[in-house]
């Protein structure tokens, strides 16, 4: 299962299973990954999990910033809407959490050749 670890200091703090098709993160009481942060937006960030056009049972998870005040940062790189890999660190205010995926797939187990 693909989670989201908050990391301070290189020590993860806290994760959260992305286990819905849509995770709102923000500073409201309402947001599926609440943060309690003044620099972070009441409703800063969203994930999205959606089928992989090209293999039957995968999804890839995608960040979108909800028009937050400070933005959000992938890798250090602002973004509107970006696709997630593993290892990837997301920036919402002062707060850093790192993507761990679960699609390791390798082209051998997705690919089926018949000569």
């Amino acid at each position: 299962m693909a989670y989201l670890a908050l990391i301070v200091e290189d020590v993860v703090i806290k994760k959260w299973e992305l286990t819905e098709e849509v995770i709102i993160i923000g500073r409201a009481n309402d947001c599926d990954i609440q943060i309690d942060d003044q620099s972070v937006s009441s409703k800063h960030a969203r994930l999205v999990v959606e089928a992989d056009p090209y293999f039957d049972g995968a999804s890839s998870i995608f960040v979108e910033d909800l028009r937050s005040t400070n933005g959000t940062e992938l890798n250090g790189k602002k973004v509107a809407r970006e696709r997630l890999s593993d290892q990837d660190m997301i920036k919402i205010g002062f707060n850093e959490f790192r993507f761990v995926g679960n699609d390791k797939k390798s082209l051998e187990d997705t690919a089926v050749i018949v000569s």
